[in-house]
């Protein structure tokens, strides 16, 4: 063994040329295939460090610009957000003013949704929050598109949630431009008629549906769609009006339920913290 290792040291670099010019005749003596197979493993190894180093470099540059567009984002909000509270207290003000009921805020309590039953005339959704979370049957149900449905069943721990994209759901909806009322039906998959339309009414396609907030179940202003196709009825007195919801009801995941009313003042939006924040985002963002 000392023998050996005297040779080596003696004779490294002929050593290392023999074994390197032996490597390389059995690799020209494999087949193709497998010298390429053996190619590809090599070149993938030696590269795979730069690879990640590559990648962590542009994830970061990535970060930091999504990062400061999102502060600017933030920022432009809570400026905006200065400026509609600023109309919101002289709404109320005048509202108050001239003896009308002061609007109310809602509060909302964010569920997940862990199980649903879709068939053709019902869509329901089991959420992850019940009686426990101060959740009551008939209580509104939002996703983040706007109106999704309402809550039929409650349990300790758990509801199910009727949505409007089922049989004998309807819901009062109201033209956001001509202020012209329907009725909200669903017909198949996101697609709605609305009913109670008048043939005189001003209803126009790529006019925006909310919710009427008639009959006090449903609060009012909230999204339901948009009108795709207007054409008078066979009666001639009332339109056929169709619409179309952009909500994705088979793959919702979270969505938001509407519990008491709260005095405006008291919503989250008034919380003069929020302005602090708005000047920390500022001088983050420098």
């Amino acid at each position: 063994m000392q023998f050996v290792a005297n040779f080596l040291q003696k004779h490294r670099d002929k050593v290392t040329l023999g074994f390197l010019v032996l490597l390389s005749l059995t690799l020209l003596l494999l087949p193709e295939s497998i010298q390429f197979d053996l190619a590809r493993s090599t070149l993938n190894t030696l590269l795979l460090p730069v690879s990640y180093g590559t990648n962590f470099v542009e994830r970061h540059v990535s970060m930091a610009d999504e990062n400061r567009r999102l502060k600017r984002l933030v920022a432009s909000l809570m400026f905006e957000r200065e400026r509609l509270l600023h109309y919101r207290d002289d709404r109320e003000r005048l509202r108050r003013l001239a003896a009308f009921k002061e609007e109310q805020f809602y509060n909302l309590v964010a569920a997940e949704v862990i199980g649903r039953n879709l068939d053709r005339f019902q869509t329901v959704l089991v959420i992850d929050k019940g009686s426990r979370d101060g959740l009551e049957e008939r209580m509104p149900v939002l996703s983040y598109q706007g109106y999704v449905g309402r809550l039929y069943r409650v349990f300790e721990n758990s509801s199910w949630v009727r949505l409007i994209c089922s049989k004998n759901s309807p819901v009062s909806c109201i033209d956001k431009r001509s202020r012209v009322v329907g009725i909200l039906e669903w017909r198949e998959r996101n697609y709605f008629d609305v009913t109670s339309v008048s043939a005189v009414d001003d209803v126009q396609v790529g006019d925006t549906l909310l919710t009427s907030g008639f009959g006090g179940v449903v609060p009012k202003g909230f999204r339901l769609g948009v009108v795709i196709k207007v054409a008078t009825a066979r009666d001639a007195l009332s339109l056929k009006v169709e619409a179309f919801s952009e909500i994705k009801f088979r793959s919702l995941e979270e969505v938001f339920v509407m519990t008491d009313d709260i005095p405006w003042d008291r919503a989250i939006f008034y919380d003069d913290s929020d302005s602090l924040l708005v000047d920390s985002i500022i001088e983050g963002s420098r």
